[in-house]
């Protein structure tokens, strides 16, 4: 693939990947840190923020209805506010600094208005589907009746999604990266994970509540019908012992 000079800053180094046959980027000045990537990166932080507070929203609204395991009513909000810290960390750190994750040079060129223009509007569809993703994971933490199917699709999408991030190392070993890379690399891609097995556990465990009240209802009604003929044979043998 050609690019044009208007593409990529003068200033700006590549070399072949570690690992694979592309060119990453290994160096660009401050220059070339624009004010159209400062607003990126802002923009992705208030991006954060919102889904935080709407985090805060959801888990208030529902509070009160939460089953009381610690699990639900704990660890649940938790990962999810891990994921919404390490994402924002890593999103708009790598839009600041992207030769520090050795960003590949596809990614990094500018399309229509900046570098990283790519990294920043996917963003945006992953911020929306995780503030959905929030809703519908703490709504099956509650004692009420969800749809427990499309909070598991919507939450495995979102995790493998949110765990492209760990990509990073298809091109340089972890050793290649300075911690703080690392950090937001690795941090992303893990509690992304423990989001979706967090998910396929709230399911199961939702899924086997929902049989075990289906069948102690079950029982509870053939126990019903059991009482109510013998007392319909009490009656009948009550009633012959009348006439005669």
């Amino acid at each position: 693939m050609n690019y044009s000079k208007e593409s990529l800053p003068s200033d700006s180094l590549f070399r072949i990947g570690t690992f694979q046959n592309k060119d990453v980027l290994i160096f660009e000045s401050s220059q070339s840190v624009t004010l159209i990537r400062i607003v990126m990166v802002i923009i992705c932080i208030l991006l954060g923020l919102v889904t935080l507070i709407n985090l805060i929203l959801v888990y208030v609204k529902n509070r009160a209805i939460l089953k009381q395991d610690q699990f639900y009513r704990l660890i649940v909000p938790v990962i999810l506010l891990l994921n919404i810290i390490f994402h924002v960390a890593h999103y708009a750190h790598n839009i600041y600094d992207p030769a520090g994750y050795f960003e590949p040079k596809h990614l990094y060129e500018k399309l229509i208005f900046s570098e990283m223009e790519q990294t920043f509007l996917f963003n945006f569809p992953l911020s929306i589907l995780f503030i959905i993703v929030t809703r519908k994971v703490l709504s099956c933490c509650t004692k009420q009746q969800t749809n427990l199917q499309q909070m598991l699709f919507l939450t495995v999408l979102y995790s493998l999604l949110s765990m492209i991030s760990g990509g990073h190392y298809a091109y340089e070993p972890p050793w290649n990266f300075s911690l703080i890379f690392n950090i937001t690399i690795a941090g992303e891609t893990t509690v992304a994970f423990i989001l979706l097995l967090t998910a396929v556990y709230v399911y199961r465990s939702n899924l086997k509540q929902t049989f075990n009240h289906r069948y102690t209802r079950l029982v509870m009604d053939e126990n019903s019908d059991v009482g109510v003929s013998l007392a319909q044979q009490r009656q009948m043998k009550s009633k012959l012992s009348d006439d005669e």
